[in-house]
C-alpha cells in the first residue's frame, strides 16, 4: 500500500469532529481517516465500545441527530463515518488500531538481531481492515483513558452510552 496523506482540510475537520464527540461525552478508542478500497473515497472511522451498549443503528441515529443539531462539523457528513466496535476486531488488530492512534513511540531494535539495538522512531504504520486502508499519519492521537474505556465493563459502557445519548438529545431538542 502506497502512503497517502489525507487532504489538510479533512484532517482539520476530523479534529473538529473528535473535539465535538468528546464534548458530547463520546471518547473514541480510535478515530482516523481511511481510504475505502472499493470506492477510493476517504471515510472517517470511529471505533467505540459504546456501540455494544446502544447498537449500531442507535449510534448512527445519534450521530445524525448531532449533525442536524450542528453539534458536529458540517464538513463531515454522517454518511462518510464508519463505526466499529473494538469487540469485532481480533486481538492483534485491536492493538494495531490503538497503535495507529498512538503517535509517540519508538521501537527498540529488531528481535533476534543483536547488532540493531538503537531505538527507531516510528513515523507511520499502515493497516488494511474491512476493505479500508489506514495509516497512522491520517489518524488522531488516542486520548488518555480511551483504551481503558474501550475495555470497560458492560455497565460502564452503558453509562457512557446514556451520557452521550442524553447530551445529543438535549442539543437536538
Amino acid at each position: 500500500m502506497d502512503s497517502r496523506a489525507v487532504p489538510p482540510e479533512y484532517l482539520r475537520a476530523g479534529q473538529d469532529y473528535l473535539d465535538a464527540l468528546v464534548s458530547l461525552g463520546l471518547i473514541p478508542a480510535f478515530l482516523g481517516w481511511g481510504r475505502e478500497i472499493a470506492t477510493a473515497e476517504w471515510v472517517l472511522v470511529l471505533v467505540t465500545s459504546i456501540l455494544e451498549a446502544g447498537g449500531p443503528l442507535g449510534l448512527n441515529r445519534l450521530l445524525f441527530r448531532a449533525y442536524n443539531a450542528k453539534a458536529t462539523p458540517r464538513e463531515i457528513s454522517p454518511f462518510i463515518v464508519r463505526v466499529f466496535s473494538p469487540e469485532i476486531i481480533p486481538g492483534g488488530a485491536r492493538s494495531q488500531f490503538w497503535l495507529l492512534g498512538e503517535h509517540n513511540f519508538t521501537v527498540q531494535g529488531v528481535p533476534g538481531k543483536a547488532s540493531n539495538t538503537e531505538p527507531h522512531r516510528v513515523t507511520n504504520v499502515q493497516q488494511t481492515f474491512m476493505g479500508i486502508e489506514f495509516e497512522m499519519i491520517n489518524s488522531y492521537q488516542t486520548l488518555p483513558g480511551a483504551v481503558d474505556r474501550a475495555l470497560a465493563s458492560y455497565h460502564e459502557r452503558h453509562r457512557q452510552w446514556q451520557r452521550f445519548k442524553s447530551n445529543v438529545e438535549r442539543l437536538a431538542a
